[in-house]
């Protein structure tokens, strides 16, 4: 998995900074190419340090979103398992009561029957799965709910 550090990024921009700072005390630097001349290190460091501050305000602001996106979904599971609960008391139909626990275990990402042992020499394949965004799910529950 790929680090999400942005670690690396910040040590090359502070050794820019070190390297500019260096080079401006050395009176001899003259290189022959415009790209390696103080003025241009100088703008290349305050350019990279921008985008560095970007990128950190960018991540907060993801971690914000993926927070907030959490809270929303924390309690799901269990308030779907109430109307779940609720559906069974009302006495309904064994079809519509099966329908909605269907709905419920695409919710909660659970399997129907139990998982049979592998045989042997064969890998066993993983079937569960969560949904990637549970609300149309839910929303079909709270409209089959209703609709009782």
């Amino acid at each position: 998995m790929a680090s999400t550090s942005e670690t690396g990024h910040a040590r090359n921009v502070a050794n820019l900074q070190k390297l500019t700072e260096q080079v401006t005390v050395y009176t001899l630097y003259n290189p022959p190419v415009d790209n390696l001349k103080v003025p241009y290190l100088q703008t290349l460091y305050t350019i990279a340090s921008a985008k560095l501050n970007e990128v950190e305000d960018k991540l907060n602001a993801n971690k914000n979103a993926i927070t907030v996106r959490q809270s929303a979904f924390e309690n799901l599971k269990s308030t779907a398992t109430k109307i779940i609960n609720h559906l069974e008391i009302l006495g309904l139909p064994s079809g519509t009561i099966d329908q909605a626990k269907s709905l419920n275990r695409v919710i909660q990402g659970g399997q129907k029957k139990a998982v049979t042992p592998p045989e042997e020499g064969k890998e066993e394949t993983n079937t569960f799965q969560l949904p990637d965004n549970p609300t149309p799910k839910w929303q079909t529950i709270l409209e089959f709910y209703c609709s009782c």
